[in-house]
Parts: structure tokens; C-alpha cells; sequence
């Protein structure tokens, strides 16, 4: 099995960030140049009766000056924050290939982060579809009911789990199956599962009519076995290569 990450094209899109940072910053600087030369050489009297309206525009043009330079300065700041790695996903893909069960055929792709589909923490592809990774390192003890997690606090209180790891794989799961259909990959099925990387003896699940498959990291392939590994050839491989192209792009 592949483990791979899409280095490349986030080095290439961090690139395309910055430049774009480059070229804002630029406008921002001469819209604030142009207001403060307007404002500091008067090109009207203050009794013209336009005079407002021109004292208006110019610092207008001064603060929209200013407010695209730190929009500027935002952009700059994403493109180099960019997370080019996924330490649990990729723990997750280690784990997978370990097990010597998925062959030659399968790509397991971490850490995908694009326009029009968004950030998933894993993909894994294969003749059986696509499965989409939500994994997280929380320990603790969690219900989990339908679309609803709850986790248990120190005093033993059930309260709601910071985050919704069903929501988020639903999520990821249709912006897949919306970002293949878009590009004619639509029989490729999409299924889901949330991972907890953590052990058994770190995290205790209680579910019921989950509806994203949930399991610890080294039961992974039991827990698949009922869903994404229940058929083993539902694409032909060269729907496989080409999903695999794709999100590597």
C-alpha cells in the first residue's frame, strides 16, 4: 500500500498563496499611499462645497488602503502555516501498511487539503471506493448515539464532546463525493470511519446506531470489514489511478 502525502501540490498552492499575499499588498499599499497624498495635498479648498465628499474619499481610499495590507498580511501568514504533515494520519497509514492486508492496489493519502473539497485528514483508495479518515487522539470515555457524542468528565457528569467527529466525517464525505462527481468520478463510492489512535485502555466507546463507523486505531480492519471492506472490487483499477491522480494534483 501507497502512503503518500500530497507534498507537492501544497508547496505548489503555499507558492500561489504567497504570491497572491504579494500582489494584495501591493494594491492595499497604493490605495493607502494615493488617500494620504490626497489628504496631505489638498487638490480642493475645504470651501468647495464638495469638500466633503472628497475628504471622505480619500480617507476612505486610506483606511481601505491599510485594511487590504493586513488581509495581505493574513494571506502571507496562511500560506506559510500551511500544514504540510498529519502525525496522527500519518500513524494511521503505518498502521495499515503493517498489517500487510492491502496490496499494491491501494494509495492511502494523507494530509489533503485543496479548494472545492476542503482539509481530510486521510483518504483510502482502492478497488473497494474510497474511505475517508476522521481521527483524533482524545482519550477518555465517550457515547456516541446517531450524530450525537458525549464525553465524561472527572466527576463522572456526561456532557457534550467538544467537537462532533460525526458532523465532520459527513462532512468530508460529501465534499469528496460532490469534489469526484465534479470531476466525472462519481461511481467511485465514498465511505467514512472515525479513529481513535489512542488504545482501548486510553478510550472507551459506547455507540449506538453510529452512523459513521467508529473504532480504535489497531481494530481498524475488523471494524471495516462489515462496510469499505465488505466488497473488495466495486471500481476497476482505472477509476482507482485516476481518483489517486486527482487528489494528488
Amino acid at each position: 500500500m501507497e502512503n503518500i502525502a500530497p507534498v507537492r501540490a501544497l508547496n505548489r498552492r503555499s507558492t500561489q498563496l504567497l504570491q497572491m499575499a504579494f500582489i494584495v499588498v501591493a494594491i492595499g499599499v497604493l490605495l493607502a499611499v494615493v488617500g494620504a497624498l490626497l489628504i496631505t495635498i489638498l487638490l480642493i479648498p475645504k470651501i468647495h462645497p464638495l469638500f466633503w465628499l472628497y475628504d471622505l474619499s480619500s480617507k476612505g481610499l486610506l483606511a481601505g488602503g491599510i485594511f487590504v495590507v493586513l488581509v495581505a498580511i493574513v494571506i502571507a501568514i496562511r500560506a506559510l502555516t500551511r500544514r504540510k504533515e498529519n502525525d496522527l494520519a500519518m500513524l494511521t497509514g503505518d498502521v495499515l501498511n503493517q498489517s500487510n492486508y492491502f496490496d499494491g492496489r491501494y494509495s492511502y493519502i494523507r494530509n489533503i487539503n485543496r479548494s472545492g473539497l476542503g482539509y481530510i485528514d486521510a483518504v483510502l483508495l482502492g478497488p473497494p471506493g474510497a474511505l475517508v479518515f476522521r481521527i483524533l487522539n482524545n482519550s477518555g470515555n465517550f457515547a456516541n448515539e446517531g450524530a450525537n457524542w458525549l464525553k465524561q468528565n472527572k466527576q463522572g457528569e456526561w456532557l457534550p464532546f467538544a467537537t462532533n467527529p460525526t458532523k465532520e466525517a459527513v462532512d468530508d464525505i460529501q465534499h469528496l463525493r460532490d469534489y469526484l462527481t465534479k470531476h466525472r468520478l462519481e461511481s467511485v463510492p465514498v465511505f467514512g470511519v472515525i479513529v481513535f489512535t489512542a488504545g482501548p485502555s486510553a478510550v472507551t466507546i459506547s455507540e449506538k446506531d453510529a452512523i459513521v463507523p467508529i473504532t480504535h486505531l489497531h481494530s481498524i480492519l475488523q471494524n471495516l470489514s462489515g462496510q469499505f471492506l465488505a466488497k473488495k472490487d466495486r471500481i476497476p483499477q482505472e477509476t482507482v489511478t485516476a481518483t489517486r491522480r486527482l487528489l494528488l494534483e
